[in-house]
């Protein structure tokens, strides 16, 4: 009886810290991702003159990094890097 009870208490403080744990992923991994898109951005840039070489860097960009309301934005012509 008291192993199961240990077994019970194991399985729901591994519940806690997976549900924990993947909320703060969801964070980090968003801020990464601004991070980068900004960092990309930047670069097209400094690396190409006004043209489609850099609109197509600024897509690729967009569609590597950026949310999919920035994706929409793009494509409608409202997001300007």
């Amino acid at each position: 009886m008291n192993n199961l009870i240990i077994i019970v208490i194991v399985i729901i403080v591994a519940i806690i810290v997976g549900i924990m744990g993947n909320s703060n992923y969801q964070e980090v991994a968003s801020a990464r991702d601004q991070r980068n898109l900004q960092l990309t951005l930047e670069d097209c840039k400094r690396l190409f003159d006004e043209g489609l070489d850099r609109v197509d860097c600024f897509d690729k960009s967009i569609n590597a990094f950026g949310t999919e309301e920035q994706k929409l934005q793009w494509q409608a012509g409202y997001f300007n890097p």
